[in-house]
């Protein structure tokens, strides 16, 4: 297995043993939990890998990521309610909002997500309700693979009702010493005998430095479609941003991504920081998540980008069935997604990344 390019070095096992009888010194796992606010006894899995890269782990919402940073720049957006106990959720129509922090990923789903909408008899909210959900069964730890130390948090998260709804999602986030990225390995299974409909959103959020008005959305596309009229009249610049203003129109794009010869989709999002490109990309499965959103909010005080792979579109689960694209479990099935997040620093990574997988040049 290859060995951890640390401090400029590649460092195997035992050499970095003769260095420190505590690990901990080089990457680290480290639970603990917040006070005060609507934050008060949030837990969180800090993971550290040794390169710069650093993130946050929040067990008490689905296992969603909150704060990201790479050499202290943020990867991530932060929303104005900032962290908050998943006690406060508020289910109905878009009281999910209040409690949204934004942070690097918060998930969609499990049974519903995307817009507010009634279907079949139900009521249903924003982007569904997993994200508010604690998991159970975490097991956050770090340990060696040969010459390879991995660093995780497992656990399991649920949707369910008695007597009705009992999804599953079995979550996974990792990564290893040295790393400048995470994977996410994610089962959901329907565990009733019923078929049930399953919508899944992956929802990166992320902010200035990595997105401003020089940064570019490099993606190999099949289609794009805007989701309204003020989004239809930009699609020939939907790789670009816009500076901050004031009162600006949200916009919104539907891609459906060509996928590589295994099956991944792949998207990047180049910015700048310290005076040298810095990119953020995803690499997924285009089975399980044939659609990407970008959604672009250049709003004056509240500046983001959504990156956004998906099962279906986010209008909401009665307009995903009578448009069919809404999925469904059938009874005791499961459906397994994967997701890479990671940073690529300089032109040499971004290039590399670009032409390993049919992106375009960021600078054209």
């Amino acid at each position: 297995m290859t060995m951890p390019d640390l401090f400029g070095r590649a460092l195997s096992k035992s050499s970095l043993q003769a260095y420190s009888s505590d690990m901990a010194q080089f990457a680290s796992v480290r639970r603990a939990t917040l006070r005060e606010g609507f934050a008060e006894g949030v837990d969180v899995i800090d993971f550290r890998t040794g390169s710069g890269f650093e993130f946050s782990v929040l067990p008490g919402r689905a296992l969603d990521i909150g704060a990201a940073y790479y050499n202290g720049v943020p990867l991530y957006w932060r929303a104005s309610p900032g962290q908050v106990h998943a006690a406060y959720f508020e289910p109905e129509d878009m009281g999910w909002m209040r409690g949204y922090a934004g942070g690097l990923l918060t998930t969609g789903g499990l049974s519903y997500m995307g817009s507010p909408s009634q279907d079949a008899g139900e009521d249903l909210g924003i982007h569904g309700r997993i994200s508010y959900a604690p998991a159970s069964n975490v097991w956050a730890d770090a340990g060696w693979d040969g010459d390879r130390y991995r660093l995780w948090a497992r656990g399991k998260v649920t949707e369910t009702a008695a007597l009705g709804t009992n999804l599953i999602m079995t979550r996974e986030i990792s990564t290893e010493l040295g790393a400048s990225y995470l994977k996410i390995s994610d089962t959901v299974e329907n565990r009733t005998y019923s078929t049930v409909p399953h919508m899944m959103l992956y929802h990166f959020n992320v902010g200035f430095p990595i997105l401003s008005e020089e940064s570019r959305l490099l993606l190999n596309v099949v289609e794009t479609i805007g989701r309204d009229e003020v989004s239809t009249l930009a699609l020939d610049q939907w790789e670009r941003f816009e500076p901050p203003a004031i009162g600006r129109d949200h916009q919104l794009f539907y891609h459906r991504p060509r996928p590589d010869g295994s099956g991944m989709a792949h998207v990047a999002l180049v910015g700048c920081a310290a005076d040298e490109p810095v990119a953020v990309y995803l690499s997924y499965s285009h089975e399980t998540l044939p659609w990407f959103a970008n959604w672009k909010c250049m709003q004056s005080g509240n500046y983001v980008t959504g990156l956004e792979p998906a099962n279906a579109w986010v209008e909401g689960r009665a307009v995903e069935r009578e448009a069919g694209r809404l999925r469904f479990l059938e009874p005791w099935e499961s459906v397994a997604y994967t997701v890479e997040f990671g940073v690529l620093a300089g032109e040499a990574a971004i290039d590399d990344f670009a032409a390993r997988h049919g992106l375009p040049d960021y600078r054209s």
